[in-house]
């Protein structure tokens, strides 16, 4: 025999329409002469009028999982779409448990993919909306390369060359360098740990008040791409990361009848647990005894800020006002200026750096009349860098002294201001009009001042209850103070360059949407965009670029159990570029004309088998590509610049007892990039540069996992 289901709503329906039918009833049972202080109700069953499913459930409820897989971990980027870069059997665990007690007590635990690189769980406890504890952790991970080679080797703060390495005068003439080639591993790995909760009350019975504290530590390791040199000749190094960071969030808020404020404050602090990153040279030195060199690393620094926010509104109109100050200080003890030789000395022993933001933020929010309204904000900030400037010794490459320099100090204020407003003509149809101002001063750059402002307007109309579009365009343009390239540093500016962020520019954009959803299930959208910059005044630097693109969706549900989704997009960027080799006007010029193309689909289809089964497959493709010619007298087209990649993920969940299911998951990616960089080149390509050899990806790697789950 088979049982009929009934949802969550329609339950409370049909005792609502219970409900409502005994009380027809009774009112007329009244008004015949029954009234209802004269019934026997000794035998009703009350109990039985209850809507069960409309309570909230108590005791405990969730899900356990556990996953085991097949993981193809050969080419590490994989990694960034499964959560592991393991290569073989891999395993983890999962969970999404609650328990609730009649009174509001609830304790929650989330576990996703506990095992794998990228992972999290989360354990919160108390009473939703007046205390709460939270105790969580997550792991990110970011794979780059697992398939480089390098004869060096990390020792703590040292990157060392085998005990009988033979140095040579260029990459050839290194005679242990193929036998000494041992595997790099560029990857990110984050351990992050958090600790904090809240309390809720009430001060009054219109006021209330809330205050949160909470604790995070992450640790970073891993290994990041780096270069190192001495003179003319460079190597490539796989830098390696272990460093920490701490920060402390208080917060406590106030609110009441159309009006709230607040104070939060927030710590932090990073520590290196790297002073220094020592190399040892591969090559014979040119001259001198220069058969190592140092780079620096991340300091440790500190940093704090404090922020007030006030608000409220009423009868439609709302103001917001918010001040924050933060200071960012460093005073870690400087390395030598170099080590081969006598260092020159130092001006002091720390930069003892200092580095204060004031902000200020004023939001206005209002409707003027039933069918206008406005919108009004201002931001101010002021950076300013206490830092002394000091003459420090300029060694080149660790090599030899040559003259000082002083440290640049940056300063920066920001001025935005942007009003807007809103006027609706009829219920289908509103405009939308406003002007933005964002004025920057700076110190120690080619230029001290920028101005930029603009308007923008949009329309949209409401063709019928399943169809609507608007169109918006906006028109900006950049100016600013009289240039003054900087002379301080050891490569001034090229009188006549325009650097792209400080240059005059015109930029003109166009976006028009539309979308269509039906009671029929179905659902499109689509847009379409432009946008044009124009560098006018620039003649050496980037003088034009250019974007053009649009994307499309669609979704059908055919039913509650069966729908399909599929999307496109495609973008064009092209720019113009003028160079000078004589640091003067231009003598070269460059195009690059780069796209990027996604398209995906996808089908979920459940309850399949008296339902018992759900499956579901996606699929997409993306291509990015660049194409970049340089005309220097003749025209010397760069080589490919390209990145293609095909996901398939597909699954099936088949439920085969009343709690335990068990999911198959299939997940294929093909994977292909070229840099004509160092596209099929070797560690002695170059006589120069010892590098890491030919850095792309062609790859194709599958992931199938089975997840078996108990639900409780």
């Amino acid at each position: 025999m088979q049982i009929a289901k009934m949802s969550h709503h329609s339950a409370c329906f049909s005792v609502t329409l219970l409900a409502w039918a005994i009380s027809s009833a009774l009112t007329q049972a009244h008004a015949e002469g029954y009234e209802l202080q004269k019934a026997n109700r000794d035998s009703i069953k009350t109990a039985a009028w209850s809507c069960k499913q409309c309570q909230p459930k108590t005791g405990h409820i969730g899900e356990v999982s556990a996953t085991l897989a097949y993981n193809d971990g050969e080419d590490s980027r994989f990694g960034n779409m499964t959560g592991t870069d393991k290569d073989g059997l891999v395993g983890a665990v999962g969970a999404d448990m609650q328990y609730k007690t009649p009174t509001g007590y609830q304790t929650e635990l989330v576990v996703d993919n506990l095992g794998y690189d990228a992972s999290s769980a989360k354990l919160s406890t108390g009473r939703p909306g007046n205390y709460q504890i939270n105790l969580g952790y997550r792991g990110l991970a970011n794979y780059n390369h697992n398939q480089l080679k390098s004869p060096y080797v990390a020792e703590q703060d040292k990157m060392l060359l085998p005990d009988n390495w033979v140095t040579g005068g260029t990459t050839q003439t290194m005679p242990m360098l193929q036998s000494s080639l041992v595997n790099q591993d560029l990857s990110l790995q984050r351990d992050r740990f958090t600790l904090g909760g809240y309390y809720a009350g009430k001060i009054s019975s219109s006021s209330r008040y809330k205050a949160s504290l909470s604790y995070q530590h992450e640790d970073r390791s891993g290994a990041k791409k780096t270069s190192a040199n001495i003179l003319t000749n460079s190597v490539m190094l796989a830098q390696p990361i272990d460093d920490s960071n701490d920060q402390v969030d208080a917060r406590v808020y106030f609110s009441g009848t159309g009006w709230q404020a607040g104070i939060n404050s927030q710590m932090s602090q990073y520590k290196n647990d790297h002073q220094a990153l020592q190399w040892q040279s591969a090559y014979t030195p040119t001259f001198g005894a220069a058969y190592a060199g140092q780079n620096a690393v991340d300091p440790d620094n500190k940093a704090y800020r404090v922020a007030a926010q006030a608000g409220g509104g009423a009868n439609g109109h709302n103001v917001l006002m918010h001040a924050g100050f933060s200071s960012m200080s460093q005073d870690e003890v400087f390395i030598p200026a170099t080590i081969n030789g006598p260092s020159p000395a130092l001006p002091t022993d720390s930069l003892n750096g200092q580095v204060d933001i004031l902000e200020m933020i004023l939001k206005y929010s209002g409707r003027i009349t039933e069918d206008f309204s406005v919108q009004a904000n201002y931001n101010y900030q002021d950076r300013d860098n206490k830092t002394e400037k000091l003459d420090f010794p300029q060694v080149i490459t660790d090599s030899f002294h040559q003259g000082t320099a002083q440290n640049s100090l940056y300063d920066k204020q920001t001025k935005k201001f942007e009003l807007k407003g809103k006027y609706r003509f009829t219920s289908s149809a509103y405009a939308e009009a406003g002007y933005t101002r964002d004025e920057n001063d700076y110190t120690e750059l080619d230029r001290q001042s920028i101005d930029e402002y603009g308007v923008f307007a949009k329309l949209s109309y409401r063709y019928s209850p399943s169809w609507s579009a608007w169109l918006k365009g906006e028109a900006l343009e950049r100016d600013g103070s009289e240039y003054d390239p900087v002379t301080t540093t050891q490569s001034p500016s090229n009188p006549w360059l325009r650097k792209s962020y400080l240059a005059d520019r015109k930029r003109q954009k166009v976006t028009l949407h539309t979308d269509y959803q039906n009671d029929m299930g179905l659902s499109l959208g689509a847009s379409l965009h432009s946008v044009d910059d124009d560098y006018h005044h620039t003649s050496v630097g980037l003088t034009q670029v250019s974007y053009l693109g649009y994307d499309m969706s669609a979704q059908y549900a055919f039913s509650n159990d069966l729908s399909l989704n599929a999307y496109l997009n495609q973008d064009w960027r092209d720019s113009d570029q003028a160079g000078s080799n004589t640091f003067s006007t231009p003598d070269w010029y460059s195009t690059s004309e780069e796209k990027s193309t996604l398209i995906g689909a996808g089908i979920i289809y459940q309850n399949l088998f008296d339902n018992l089964l759900d499956i579901g497959l996606d699929y997409s493709y993306s291509d990015g590509q660049s194409d970049t010619d340089v005309t220097y007298g003749i025209a010397s087209p760069y080589g490919d610049y390209y990145a293609r990649k095909h996901n398939i993920n597909a699954y099936a969940k088949y439920k085969f007892a009343e709690s335990m299911s068990l999911r198959v998951d299939w997940l294929f990616e093909k994977y292909q990039d070229a840099n004509w960089q160092n596209q099929g080149t070797t560690w002695d390509s170059i006589p120069n540069v010892l590098s890491f050899g030919d850095m792309n990806h062609d790859y194709n790697a599958h992931y199938l996992g089975l997840t078996l789950s108990y639900q409780m």
